[in-house]
């Protein structure tokens, strides 16, 4: 982390460690805010601005303070932070500046401009319109009493009331450029986590956890779209047309785990599936799938039936290749079972059909691949 980067660490620590958009908008409304109120004081002093505005302002930026320190040091207290900010400024800090600012010739009608949005983006549902309205009648009578009652209002020269404008513009502008960038910033971030989330819930629903291959719930919702059974979802283009159906199963699998244990049992499963994982090109609406215990299922898009057997059984004999540095002199073998979709009019027959083949391959002696 360079000199930069831990600067923007210590200054806005707080973002980093928030979960909620709601929460990072806080944040960063209050420290933008803090930021924003030390050059409003040091404008005030160089500016010969009368007295009771520069007490003000130092009097706001003290208040700022004082709630992010609590913020920070007593989260729990947060929710009474962001409500005392608001209220603090609208009702208070805003309408008194106000006053003492010059009144209806000063830059303060912009900084009430953002009491309204510290509304919105701070509070919700009744709170909010409560507080809004509230906020309104604060500063509508602040106005009509500037009018009714001028001795009320700090008096100010012409060039103190422009200087005054030119402040109040250049730091309202500034304040809000940086709030509502740091703010879209913030919601594609949050943005990004969610879909990257949803994408995580859903492949953990299609997917098996052992395998890492597609669970038989996603198998079965494929080939029912292949077949017609249900509607395809809006980027399937799924058909039974140059599609292969191929059913393995590890042979003598039970005698490997009651030999070698379980969790070597995994292991072979695992490596298994990488194999299998590894045959098929999604990107042509291929998968496999672990169907149930050791067996595996795969669709498989091919011009030919050739072509679709040479696939499996380059598989088969990648499987018959593997080994393990914990017992090197296991091997382990599939067999299996490989239809044409189209040669089947349902789902259900062509199920029947591959694992008839399945059986066929075993009763043949296994380790091969019946079509």
């Amino acid at each position: 982390m360079n000199a930069l980067e831990k600067i923007k660490h210590t200054l806005f620590r707080s973002w980093y460690t928030l979960e909620t958009l709601e929460d990072r908008i806080y944040h960063i409304i209050l420290d933008v805010a803090v930021f924003m109120s030390v050059p409003t004081v040091i404008f005030g002093i160089i500016q010969h601005m009368p007295g009771p505005s520069v007490v003000m302002s130092v009097a706001i930026l003290v208040f700022l303070i004082i709630i992010q320190f609590v913020t920070m040091r007593c989260p729990k207290y947060a929710d009474l932070c962001r409500m005392l900010l608001v209220l603090g400024m609208n009702l208070v800090f805003l309408p008194v500046c106000f006053f003492t600012a010059g009144g209806l010739y000063s830059g303060m009608i912009l900084f009430f401009a953002t009491g309204f949005v510290l509304c919105g983006l701070l509070l919700r549902g009744k709170t909010a319109g409560i507080v809004f309205t509230l906020t309104l009648v604060v500063m509508e009578l602040a106005l009509i009493l500037s009018v009714r009652f001028p001795e009320f209002v700090e008096p100010m020269t012409p060039e103190q009331h422009l200087l005054d404008a030119e402040t109040a513009l250049i730091l309202v502008g500034t304040s809000l450029f940086a709030v509502t960038g740091l703010l879209l910033r913030s919601y594609a971030e949050e943005r990004d986590r969610n879909v990257e989330l949803m994408q995580k819930l859903r492949d953990l629903s299609v997917m098996d956890a052992l395998s890492g291959l597609y669970n038989r719930r996603e198998l079965f919702r494929r080939l029912e779209v292949m077949y017609g059974d249900i509607p395809k979802e809006r980027t399937e283009t799924l058909s039974v047309d140059g599609r292969y159906l191929a059913m393995f199963d590890i042979d003598n699998f039970k005698t490997l785990n009651d030999t070698y244990g379980h969790g070597f049992g995994d292991t072979v499963l695992v490596s298994v599936a990488n194999v299998l994982r590894d045959m098929v090109k999604r990107e042509n609406g291929e998968l496999s799938a672990r169907y149930g215990g050791e067996e595996f299922v795969s669709i498989l898009r091919a011009p030919s039936r050739e072509e679709a057997y040479a696939r499996v059984n380059q598989a088969r004999e990648e499987i018959m290749s593997l080994s393990w540095e914990e017992f090197p002199a296991v091997r382990v073998s599939i067999s299996g079972g490989l239809i044409a979709c189209e040669d089947h009019a349902d789902l259900t027959q062509a199920l029947h059909d591959v694992d008839d083949l399945l059986y066929k391959a075993k009763a043949a002696g296994k380790n091969q691949v019946c079509i």
